[in-house]
């Protein structure tokens, strides 16, 4: 994590939860699910917080439906767009670096017959390059070669969970005296068997949670918004962690709990717009 001492820390370990890998096993087992019982798997945080999202952004950006450009950070089974979709918005594309998830939330699409308006592709923005090159594809156009483009922002940036998982991953810093062996090893581990370029396993040494904030606003266009529903970090914490890109917006409302004379909620959700 940031050595600022400014920037508030995470209070909690790095965990299985924060790899591609337990998410990858995990979408195995959703996508078995669904093809068996039709049950699209967990949503995050429950039901009230994604309608909350939705509603959001249906209350803000309901004028513009046709064209306003929307990017589900970490979709997993793509439940967002799915609602946003049925209120007539239809520009709507979902990443996530879990191809399993991206089977999953491509099945349901299809079966619900709208995938002519969601692209839901596997994508980890956190590794730049190559998001990039993605980025510019999706402004000249599926199946075009054409990179002299510039790359598409988009309007509208949602994670719910997304950056709670990134930050339960953490680098791992190998001694400079580590075997030739050693490093043979993670240069093997590094190469995508998927066709998915991480960041997880790339030769920086800077966490992914501080390149989150830096990457979405490369994302995002001018007047664009970002926003995060999260149950590891205040609202506070995510405001001074975001603070060199990204400004505070405005956030949702939720129920709120007091306890030792402090008030407090379960989840934040913060909208965020770029610092000018």
């Amino acid at each position: 994590m940031s050595t600022d001492p400014s920037i508030p820390q995470p209070d909690f370990e790095p965990s299985k939860l924060g790899t591609k890998d337990y998410w990858d096993r995990v979408y195995d087992r959703e996508v078995a699910n669904y093809n068996d019982h039709g049950d699209i798997g967990e949503i995050w945080f429950g039901e009230d917080s994604a309608m909350k999202m939705v509603d959001w952004v249906e209350e803000n950006y309901e004028s513009t439906k046709e064209t306003c450009s929307i990017l589900d950070l970490g979709c997993g089974n793509g439940h967002l767009l799915l609602d946003l979709a049925e209120l007539g918005f239809e520009d709507l594309t979902g990443i996530d670096y879990s191809p399993a998830a991206i089977t999953l939330a491509r099945t349901v699409a299809k079966d619900k017959e709208l995938d002519h308006v969601i692209r839901y592709e596997a994508v980890d923005f956190l590794a730049e390059e190559e998001t990039l090159a993605w980025c510019t594809q999706q402004a000249a156009g599926q199946g075009s070669d054409n990179t002299d483009v510039q790359p598409k922002k988009f309007m509208v940036l949602l994670d719910k969970g997304t950056y709670d998982a990134i930050s339960l991953h953490q680098k791992k810093k190998h001694d400079a005296s580590d075997d030739a062996d050693t490093a043979d090893k993670d240069s093997e581990h590094s190469r995508p068997t998927d066709g998915v370029v991480t960041a997880e396993n790339d030769d920086s040494m800077e966490d992914l949670a501080d390149r989150y904030p830096r990457r979405v606003a490369s994302m995002m266009q001018d007047d664009g918004r970002l926003l995060i529903t999260s149950c590891n970090w205040t609202q506070a914490e995510l405001i001074q962690r975001f603070s060199h890109v990204l400004e505070y917006d405005s956030h949702l409302k939720y129920p709120t709990f007091k306890f030792g004379g402090v008030q407090g909620q379960t989840i934040s959700s913060v909208i965020f717009k770029k610092k000018t």
